[in-house]
């Protein structure tokens, strides 16, 4: 089979892992530096809170809907027994 066949082209693989690489490399020398570390630690902070928000509102969105579709499907049981 050949390599167009599998989607793989391994020039593009390459390239690819070489941006990857080079994106490692310059996130250690920016994190080497204790003013970049405290700087990304903070942004890190901030986004664990800004989660922990959605998180607790999805988690409060979701409840409400499973109460609302309790409710509903107790007064569909009620209809289609009535109607026997």
């Amino acid at each position: 089979m050949s390599d167009e066949k599998k989607g793989l082209n391994p020039l593009a693989t390459g390239v690819a892992g070489a941006m990857i690489g080079a994106a490692a490399a310059a996130a250690a020398i920016a994190l080497s530096d204790e003013k970049n570390r405290k700087k990304a630690e903070k942004v890190l902070v901030g986004l664990q809170k800004q989660g922990d928000m959605v998180l607790k509102e999805i988690t409060k969105k979701a409840m409400e809907l499973k109460d609302i579709v309790g409710k509903n499907a107790a007064g569909v049981r009620k209809l289609s027994s009535k109607k026997k």
